[in-house]
């Protein structure tokens, strides 16, 4: 077990309530991580060798002890960031404290382009605040990136969001696309991963048109993109590819210290055991049991008898292993 990376929920509440979200069944609880025992986590990891903290929720930035546990990972020289909403940076003073606090990385997830659509996926009016806060950070000399969830492949919708990227000026901006929630019904998921594929050319097509500074993560067969297409964009470095599930990269622990595989599995602890941040080896305990290594073995697995001979395995991975819980990977992978 060499990860790199953990994910640290500090809690499942949050200020919006997403219709995609991964833990739309538990953002009503009030479960925070005890800040004495998270301080204990992050020692045991960087003990670990653990060079990245990734903050998580819920909507990490409503956690009460959010600024004093960025500070305190930033102090054992472990790179921190967080994935966010971003409506409470549009309080600059709280902008300014998190960024003094010596956050390094900010991904901001856009949930609308409009109010009105912003209150459809989320159930709030939070659009304007997300933009204060995105120009707050920039006024402060720090360059969030903001990423975008893709549902459909509405040619009509990518113009207008083209456009609202280049009149907001976002620097850095992350296409992705919507995956499969275990446990949960997620009828926003309307893509077939062959349209993804084919969505990604047009992405490319139309963005190669423009000055934005982008990436694609991707979380499907990379053979599902069209070869030319994928050369261009691997040249650019344009395409990312973050799954640490089959590489064994990375650990995700719950707002209960639960080790869960990914936050897609949120509901799906290992154990119901959480890791003891007062004993040692607690966490080599639990990735050790023979659910989590039929687990990780499953996840190496080649989705299809055609990837066991494809150069691109080691970039691809077969795509996120939450496609084939429902579909057949031999219908999609070519």
């Amino acid at each position: 077990m060499n990860f790199t990376t953990a994910w640290l929920t500090t809690n499942r509440t949050c200020n919006n309530r997403c219709k995609w979200c991964y833990a739309k069944n538990t953002l009503d609880n009030k479960t925070f991580m005890d800040i004495g025992e998270t301080k204990l986590m992050v020692d045991a990891l960087v003990r670990r060798g653990v060079k990245n903290i990734i903050l998580i929720g819920g909507e990490p930035t409503i956690y009460p002890h959010f600024i004093e546990l960025v500070k305190y990972i930033h102090q054992k020289g472990i790179r921190v960031s967080i994935a966010t909403n971003g409506r409470r940076f549009a309080d600059m003073e709280f902008a300014r404290e998190v960024v003094n606090a010596g956050i390094n990385g900010i991904d901001i997830s856009l949930k609308g382009i409009s109010e009105k659509e912003y209150f459809y996926n989320t159930l709030s009016y939070g659009l304007e605040e997300m933009l204060k806060g995105y120009r707050n950070l920039k006024s402060l000399n720090f360059n969030p990136s903001i990423s975008y969830v893709l549902v459909n492949d509405d040619c009509e919708y990518l113009e207008r969001l083209i456009e609202f990227i280049e009149k907001n000026d976002i620097s850095l901006f992350s296409f992705q696309f919507v995956k499969p929630i275990i446990g949960i019904e997620n009828s926003e998921t309307l893509f077939d991963l062959k349209q993804m594929g084919n969505f990604v050319e047009k992405l490319y097509n139309r963005l190669s048109k423009t000055n934005i500074n982008y990436c694609i993560e991707i979380s499907f067969p990379l053979c599902l993109i069209d070869e030319t297409i994928l050369n261009k964009l691997t040249e650019e470095n344009r395409i990312i590819n973050c799954c640490h599930v089959p590489r064994g990269s990375g650990i995700n622990l719950d707002e209960n210290f639960k080790i869960i595989p990914c936050n897609h599995f949120a509901e799906f602890p290992f154990s119901e055991k959480p890791v003891e941040v007062y004993k040692e080896y607690s966490i080599e305990e639990i990735m050790e049991t023979e659910i989590v290594k039929d687990f990780r073995k499953k996840a190496r697995c080649y989705p299809a008898s055609k990837c066991k001979s494809c150069n691109l395995w080691e970039k691809c991975g077969g795509g996120c292993i939450t496609n084939w819980l429902s579909l057949n990977p031999n219908d999609y992978i070519k």
